[in-house]
C-alpha cells in the first residue's frame, strides 16, 4: 500500500522517525485495537486517543486488545500519583506506546502479554 500525499502530510512526523517510516505507518494504518478486559475505561480513553492519532483503527473485537495492567516501577509511580485521572493518563499513555510497539514489532515490552519476552 502506498500512502497518498494527504496521508503523508497527516503523518509526516511519524514518517520522519526511523523506527516508523512509511512502511511502519502503513502497518499502523492497518492496525486495529479494542479495549482489553484488564483495561479500565479511563485508561482506555487515553490510550485510544493516542492510537487513533497514530493512525490505528478502533474496533469492537478485532485487532489487538489494549492492556491496562502495569507492574514494577510503573506501579510505584501510579501508587505515588494516588490513582484517579493522573494515574489513568500515565497507564493509558504507556498502554498506547506498548500497542504501537507491538504493531510495529519494535522494542521490548514494558508490560502486557509480551512482557518478559526477548523480542526487540
Amino acid at each position: 500500500m502506498k500512502l497518498d500525499p494527504a496521508t503523508k502530510r497527516r503523518y509526516l512526523r511519524q514518517l520522519l522517525l526511523s523506527e516508523i517510516g512509511e512502511s511502519g505507518q502503513v502497518r499502523l494504518l492497518a492496525a486495529a485495537f479494542y479495549r482489553g478486559v484488564d483495561c479500565r475505561l479511563d485508561e482506555y480513553d487515553v490510550a485510544a486517543e493516542y492510537l487513533r492519532r497514530a493512525g490505528c483503527t478502533e474496533s469492537d473485537d478485532s485487532g489487538s486488545p489494549v492492556h491496562g495492567s502495569v507492574d514494577g516501577a510503573v506501579t510505584a509511580l501510579v501508587d505515588e500519583l494516588g490513582g484517579g485521572p493522573p494515574a489513568a493518563a500515565v497507564i493509558g499513555a504507556l498502554s498506547a506506546v506498548e500497542h504501537l510497539k507491538q504493531s510495529l514489532s519494535i522494542g521490548k515490552p514494558l508490560f502486557g502479554p509480551r512482557a518478559g519476552t526477548t523480542k526487540s
